[in-house]
């Protein structure tokens, strides 16, 4: 509803889970980063452990 009424080149975040919150129909648009941005926070929390316990 508020990519049709405004600015398509937005991207769209999230932290996730996203219950009731973003409608399923935005996962198809490529607006839609929070997934890529969940990956990339897998390997983030993956560094910053290395780093706190010394392995890095």
């Amino acid at each position: 509803d508020i990519l049709e009424k405004g600015n398509r080149d937005i991207t769209i975040m999230h932290p996730l889970p996203r219950v009731d919150e973003i409608s399923t129909d935005v996962d198809a648009l490529p607006n839609a980063a929070y997934f890529r941005q969940a990956h990339n926070g897998v390997f983030l929390r993956m560094a910053l452990l290395a780093m706190v316990m010394g392995r890095a």
